[in-house]
């Protein structure tokens, strides 16, 4: 079946209701009440950027080991899909409250839209972790966005008002020893032509019913160390030091770029970007027993991506990494050093991670750390941009 007029625009009714859970909670905010001759069926599916249902995973070694697995928290516990028209309003605006988070894809949520025309849609999962501010045009004051305010036919934020749009470290590193899930978003083309709608995946109430898949990221850099302890002496970890991290990000992916494989190779960070040490402190110290042949496993905290630029010039790399331990227990007695090499007391190995020239988004760096009774500090590096990373550090003391 041909749909006719294409020149006419028609903004049309979304049809509510969703071919997954029907325990899921789901608001269509302010559709349009008018059908017409351009309407075509939409089926949207959600998947995470590293799920091999999103067409843009990459293998790595770390999946093998398992670190592609989410946890609860870097799952979509809520979905807000954005669609707007080419002149710049509100198609749909559907948030979605999942009963049961979905690590790997969700949907397919169908909304009833206008054909023959290039949409933009954006896709926020979790956007009560994060909060994104802009400058109000008639106070110049700054105020939070709220994401439902945006109701069908109306102006939605222009693309380059969303590109600009900032989140502080604090709204990344919040997610740290909380219940809070990770904030994730993406920005999508998505053009519905008279080719691509005449050749339908299937028709439904005689309208064209088109499927796609779009990936969704993650807006944080994740950081898991291991740490095996061969050495002679038992140490306790205090801290864990990362040079260096930054200040704010884009509440979007900006500029991604891609190599064949689907790792990153280059993104934008705001100008405004400031980089300090971030110290993740235990507030009891984690017991690295010696001679130990299985690696203690830390909790993962997250970061901003981030483009540091270290003034160290003997380095390909910037990002720098560094560990306090101590021959102290935590009721304070001390059980000596290290046969003469390393004295009593708190201490601080610390190395700049060789290639880690870059820290994009949705990037799972593990750290695997390997204490042995030796004075050499040596780094073996698996470096994947995007996905995982693994780190092989090899601490000698």
């Amino acid at each position: 079946m041909r749909i006719k007029d294409w020149g006419h625009i028609v903004a049309v009714l979304g049809v509510c209701f969703l071919l997954m859970c029907g325990c899921d909670s789901r608001s269509d905010e302010g559709l349009p009440s008018s059908d017409g001759p351009d309407a075509v069926y939409l089926n949207i599916n959600v998947a995470m950027a590293d799920s091999p249902t999103s067409g843009r995973s990459g293998s790595s070694r770390a999946d093998e080991d398992g670190y592609w697995q989410p946890t609860e928290m870097e799952k979509m516990h809520t979905l807000r899909v954005i669609l707007v028209h080419e002149d710049g309003r509100v198609e749909h605006n559907v948030f979605l409250n999942l009963s049961a988070p979905e690590g790997d894809k969700y949907g397919p949520i169908r909304l009833k839209v206008q054909s023959n025309e290039n949409k933009t849609i954006y896709l926020l999962a979790n956007e009560a972790s994060v909060s994104a501010e802009m400058t109000d045009s008639e106070t110049s004051e700054k105020k939070t966005i709220d994401w439902s305010a945006y109701k069908a036919k109306e102006q939605f934020l222009s693309k380059e008002q969303m590109s600009q749009l900032v989140l502080s470290s604090s709204d990344i590193t919040g997610f740290n020893n909380t219940d809070k899930p990770v904030f994730m978003s993406e920005c999508h083309q998505v053009g519905l032509t008279d080719e691509g709608v005449d050749q339908p995946d299937k028709t439904e109430d005689g309208l064209p019913v088109k499927d796609i898949t779009l990936p969704i990221t993650r807006a944080a850099a994740k950081f898991t160390y291991e740490i095996t302890n061969q050495s002679s002496q038992t140490y306790w970890l205090s801290n864990i030091r990362i040079d260096k991290s930054a200040s704010c990000e884009y509440l979007l992916p900006n500029a991604m770029e891609y190599n064949d494989d689907k790792e990153v190779t280059g993104f934008q960070v705001p100008e405004s970007a400031e980089y300090t040490p971030f110290n993740q402190p235990y507030k009891t110290n984690v017991e690295l027993t010696a001679k130990a042949t299985e690696a203690v496993e830390l909790s993962s905290f997250y970061l901003p991506e981030g483009k540091y630029e270290s003034d160290d010039k003997n380095n390909n790399t910037s990002y720098k990494t560094a560990i306090t331990l101590d021959t102290k227990d935590n009721s304070g007695t001390s059980l000596g050093g290290n046969d003469g090499n390393t004295s009593s007391g708190a201490f601080t190995l610390e190395s700049f991670f060789p290639n880690l020239s870059i820290l994009p988004r949705n990037t799972h760096v593990v750290v695997k750390i390997t204490i042995r009774d030796s004075d050499d500090i040596s780094w073996q590096v698996d470096l994947r941009p995007y996905g995982e990373v693994i780190l092989d550090p090899d601490f000698g003391i």
